[in-house]
């Protein structure tokens, strides 16, 4: 697997979903839906231009007055 294959991320985000989906414990379906959000994310990072997704981004300023 290379660190930068987007099917790998896509595949991966797509089995956390599914187990999310038959967890049977509320705190394991919350984890494989934390995992699959970051696969997916992953995934899009690889295949998107960064302008496509950075606007989405909080900026400093945003983080540092909500803290």
């Amino acid at each position: 697997m290379k660190r930068d294959d987007a099917a790998y991320y896509r595949k991966r985000a797509i089995d956390e979903q599914v187990a999310a989906q038959n967890a049977t414990c509320e705190a394991a379906r919350e984890r494989h839906e934390e995992l699959a959000t970051m696969y997916r994310f992953r995934a899009a990072m690889l295949t998107t231009h960064p302008s496509c997704w950075a606007e989405y981004l909080e900026s400093p300023e945003e983080v540092i007055e909500a803290a």
